[in-house]
C-alpha cells in the first residue's frame, strides 16, 4: 500500500509480532517510571514563582552582597552556567507586574557600579509560601513512592 505525501511516496508496511522481538522487555522499562510533581504559585491566575525563580529569590536572600549578578549566576535550574544579570532582573520584573509589587529593594553603588539587591517583606513572604508547599510535596512523593509501588 502507498502514501503520498506532499514530498515524496512512502511504503505502508504492515507491522508483524516480529517487530516485537526488537523492542525492549517492558520489565526492564518498568523500574524507570517515576513520579515527578511541579508545581508553582499563582497570584490572580498568573504564575509568579515556580522552582527556577524560587531559587533566584532563595540565592538573594543568602546573598550578603547583595549581588543580583552573583546570586544569577548560583541558579542552576535547568541551566549549568547559572542565570544572567539582564535574565535575573527580568524575572524580578515579571513577578512584579504580575504582583503588583516587587519583590525587592535595590541600591544604587557608586561610580564604579556596585548596586545592591535585597528581598522585601513580599519576597521574603513568596519564598516562605513557596518554601513551604515544597516542603509538604516532597513529603507527599515520599509518601507516593513508599505506598504506591509499581509492578
Amino acid at each position: 500500500m502507498f502514501f503520498f505525501s506532499k514530498y515524496k511516496i512512502i511504503k505502508h508496511k504492515k507491522i508483524t509480532n516480529n517487530c516485537m522481538e526488537n523492542q525492549p522487555n517492558i520489565e526492564e522499562l518498568k523500574p524507570k517510571i517515576k513520579l515527578g510533581i511541579k508545581f508553582w504559585l499563582e497570584f490572580e491566575n498568573k504564575s509568579v514563582l515556580g522552582s527556577g525563580w524560587a531559587e533566584l529569590l532563595e540565592n538573594i536572600k543568602k546573598n550578603d552582597g547583595g549581588s543580583l549578578t552573583q546570586a544569577a549566576k548560583e541558579c542552576t535550574h535547568k541551566k549549568k552556567e547559572g542565570y544572567s544579570y539582564k535574565y535575573a532582573w527580568n524575572i524580578l520584573k515579571r513577578i512584579e507586574n504580575r504582583t503588583g509589587m516587587s519583590p525587592v529593594i535595590t541600591g544604587k553603588g557608586g561610580r564604579g557600579g556596585g548596586g545592591w539587591v535585597k528581598l522585601n517583606e513580599w519576597g521574603l513572604f513568596l519564598l516562605e509560601v513557596y518554601q513551604n508547599y515544597l516542603n509538604e510535596i516532597v513529603k507527599i512523593e515520599k509518601k507516593l513512592r513508599e505506598t504506591m509501588r509499581i509492578s
